[in-house]
């Protein structure tokens, strides 16, 4: 590969990067699902899920935020083509917004297939965890808790009350 094709190709990843970011700064959605995925997570290891159940939850989970960035996209690119009331802007903009949520449908569908049986089990999981070694699941709280505050007051681009999704002409 030629120098320059190569560096357009890294650069590629770091463009990738800065629309992920954007992303999850510009949209409480996102916030929201990469919040319920920490969650998902965090459960996953208290509960101890096999490596097969862990692959099933992931390839339910990453659909979801990849859609969440295509609807972004197409919100994006409607504003702009579009940017008063046009009836084909609304289907463009509420279909995107429905994939996203018949993927989470779907995602919460696969996660309670996952976890239902496993969280009967969940106090006695727990504590097997803290006898294993307390300070590790302190840790993952303390970082959990961390997480999210970041992800909530210092991640978002917007001001609070600065209004939410963007819809036409409404703030």
């Amino acid at each position: 590969m030629r120098p320059d094709r190569a560096r357009g190709f890294w650069a590629s990843f770091g463009y990738a990067g800065q629309g992920v970011w954007q992303t999850l700064r510009q949209q409480r959605n996102m916030r929201v699902h990469v919040s319920f995925g920490m969650a998902v997570a965090a459960l996953g290891w208290i509960l101890g899920l096999s490596p097969t159940r862990w692959a099933v939850v992931v390839l339910a989970m990453v659909p979801v935020m990849g859609l969440e960035l295509m609807n972004t996209a197409v919100e994006a690119v409607v504003d702009i083509t579009s940017p008063h009331y046009h009836p084909l802007a609304k289907v463009a903009k509420d279909a995107a917004a429905g994939s996203v949520l018949l993927a989470s449908a779907g995602a919460v569908v696969v996660g309670l297939w996952m976890f239902l049986p496993g969280l009967g089990h969940f106090g006695t999981r727990f504590m097997v965890r803290w006898h294993e070694d307390a300070a590790l699941v302190v840790m993952v709280g303390v970082a959990m808790a961390a997480a999210y505050a970041i992800l909530w007051t210092w991640v978002p681009a917007r001001k609070r009350g600065e209004g939410g999704q963007n819809r036409f002409g409404e703030q």
